[in-house]
């Protein structure tokens, strides 16, 4: 069986999360055979698959970055990142469990002590677009990268009192190890309507609050309609935005970050994480006992 995960540059937490996890979870399951492709965290569910390998779901939602996969016999389904996603896949909501992120739970066996009152955890475009480090260090808030090795910001969010992040795996992975985090509204459209579909299966009323870009560049991205393609013509022909100005776009984004440091936090609440927890454990036990060796 194929593990499939989108494979950036450079590599980012939410995607990483896939090597990191599943060879904790499901020891010597995984190998390059791609007549079973395993489809774990992640924004993944794609039309473009080959129809005849066996797509075997397991947490991942539907982003909207292609047609909606037609769900026939060569899919199965074990759960989704939320009810959005089935709903858009045509699968029955009670899939719709959340994201397979929450498995952290299950691996975290030590929590370093509390080090940074405040962490600021970008989306990993925005930290190329913008200028969050130097914003960061004007707001006296600690940076989370999310491009750093994984056990690099596990340790970071753990190590927080409160996550602010514009980072969906931000948020998810805080809210599964019980750190409290506010959400930062995307800078890009295409970027926002994933975060409902995980907090909707937590029943998590999420509110995010708009986040000043730190760059002209940011500023532009930020007016751009959910079309990944007019990101990338943005991102390739406006590098240049970032020079300009940049001493206002960065007092402005250090001011905005520290206001929303001072908001209410938000948290699933114990009872439906540890929920989403149980049932992802026994779909995990399932799928090990179905495959085991032969996977």
């Amino acid at each position: 069986m194929k593990m499939y995960y989108f494979n950036g540059s450079p590599p980012n937490f939410g995607d990483e999360l896939n090597r990191w996890l599943w060879p904790r979870l499901l020891p010597n399951f995984f190998n390059e055979q791609t007549d079973r492709i395993f489809l774990g965290i992640g924004s993944i569910l794609f039309d473009f698959f080959p129809p005849t390998a066996r797509k075997i779901v397991f947490g991942a939602g539907y982003g909207g970055y292609t047609a909606p996969p037609r769900m026939d016999k060569s899919w199965e389904i074990y759960f989704v990142r939320g009810p959005i996603t089935a709903r858009a896949v045509g699968i029955n909501e009670t899939h719709g469990i959340g994201d397979s992120a929450i498995l952290l739970r299950s691996c975290i066996q030590s929590r370093p002590a509390k080090q940074f009152k405040v962490s600021f955890m970008p989306h990993w475009e925005s930290l190329d677009d913008g200028d969050w480090p130097a914003v960061c260090t004007e707001a006296g808030i600690h940076l989370i990268n999310p491009c750093i090795s994984v056990e690099s910001v596990l340790n970071d969010i753990l190590a927080s009192e409160l996550v602010v992040t514009e980072a969906m795996h931000g948020a998810i992975v805080a809210d599964a190890l019980r750190v409290p985090w506010v959400p930062a509204r995307p800078i890009q459209a295409q970027h926002r309507q994933k975060w409902n579909d995980w907090a909707s299966a937590l029943h998590i009323d999420l509110r995010p609050v708009t986040l000043s870009p730190s760059t002209g560049l940011e500023a532009v991205m930020s007016q751009l309609a959910n079309n990944n393609k007019n990101a990338q013509r943005v991102r390739r022909r406006g590098r240049f935005l970032k020079s300009v100005t940049p001493l206002y776009f960065r007092e402005r984004a250090a001011r905005s970050l520290r206001k929303l440091a001072s908001m209410p936090s938000a948290l699933s609440q114990d009872s439906d994480i540890e929920r989403a927890h149980q049932l992802m454990l026994e779909q995990l036990h399932v799928l090990s006992r179905r495959y085991g060796g032969n996977a």
